[in-house]
């Protein structure tokens, strides 16, 4: 996993706890095994307590260009983080990119979706040429389905699928977790919570929701409300789980608690008047709690296999387009 703690020794604080391994900021609290920043740390060694550096507060690079430009030392791992984007800025390949990168680092990975069957989001991975069936198969990726509910007939959804897609569905059988009712909170939450105990998500991986849009159309504001915080406090503070959910802007007026119930907000946007003829696309980080993060805004593209990909936060934006003719690769060899 690529992580970064910060937990760096200053001239001020030149010592580290050698049970939590963070800075001792006074007088050290010490015993014939090492020296502690509170009694705490040093009861909790003498107890035998093995905590190492990476149980201390983990710091996550996404694996996504235009993200982790932006934010250099990483996210929180406690992180509930908002994607609100325009239609049209690859919100939702963004969100894919973010569990496939999971999985590359050899993480579980649980995507929970309202928009689309499972057999059509795990379509969104292979439309990048991303191959899941491994993760399915030894149980790295699991989906909570929570759009199978609203089909009127599931036995002729189920008889008009193509090949590929009945094969997909059929491989991902032990992979997917029905919900029958989603607009349950209960059940939702205990058919997310299951799938975590069942990965043994505690300090890894990390969970899509796939859209807040859906969950609206599916629950009151208050609830939509109550069901962020619950997921927050159960899988993020909890376990150390980042967690990450898309919307529309259309819905941004839906969420004027946004501020404080996201630890992290990402606006992606239509910049047209930078370069009018390219639809160019951008990305800055509104809020992160407890993370450095640089105020600017990125320009970025999106290709299959590759993902999104940044020009660079210095760049001209439209330097980033031989317009009529695509995205310019900025970032490898012309």
């Amino acid at each position: 996993m690529s992580e970064q703690l910060w937990t760096e020794r200053t001239p001020e604080y030149p010592l580290e706890c050698d049970h939590c391994h963070y800075p001792i900021p006074g007088e050290p609290e010490e015993n014939d095994e090492g020296r502690y920043c509170s009694v705490a740390c040093r009861e909790a060694a003498a107890n035998g307590s093995t905590m190492t550096d990476t149980h201390a507060y983990k710091r996550v690079s996404t694996g996504v260009e235009p993200i982790d430009s932006l934010v250099p030392n990483g996210i929180p791992a406690d992180s509930f983080l908002l994607l609100l984007g325009d239609e049209g800025t690859r919100r939702a390949e963004l969100e894919t990119e973010l569990a496939w990168r999971a999985l590359e680092r050899g993480e579980p990975t649980i995507v929970v979706s309202f928009a689309n069957p499972p057999t059509a989001t795990l379509e969104r991975f292979y439309q990048n040429g991303w191959n899941v069936l491994p993760a399915l198969e030894n149980g790295r990726l699991q989906v909570i389905d929570c759009y199978t509910h609203r089909l009127d007939d599931r036995s002729e959804f189920l008889g008009r699928r193509n090949e590929w897609t009945t094969f997909v569905g059929e491989a991902a059988e032990d992979a997917i977790v029905e919900v029958r009712d989603p607009t349950d909170r209960r059940e939702l939450t205990n058919s997310l919570y299951g799938a975590l105990d069942d990965l043994e998500m505690t300090e890894t991986g990390l969970v899509t929701i796939d859209s807040l849009d859906e969950l609206e159309s599916l629950l009151q504001d208050r609830q939509v409300h109550d069901l962020i915080n619950d997921i927050r406090a159960m899988v993020c503070k909890a376990r150390f789980v980042p967690v990450v959910a898309a919307a529309s802007t259309a819905s941004e007026d839906e969420y004027p608690e946004a501020t404080c119930v996201f630890d992290g907000i990402i606006d992606l946007r239509l910049a047209d008047q930078f370069a009018p003829d390219a639809r160019l696309k951008q990305l800055a980080v509104r809020k992160l709690i407890g993370a450095q993060v640089l105020p600017q805004w990125v320009a970025y593209d999106y290709e299959p296999a590759r993902g999104l990909f940044a020009f660079g936060p210095n760049a001209d934006a439209q330097q980033g387009y031989d317009l009529g003719n695509g995205p310019r690769h900025l970032n490898r060899p012309q």
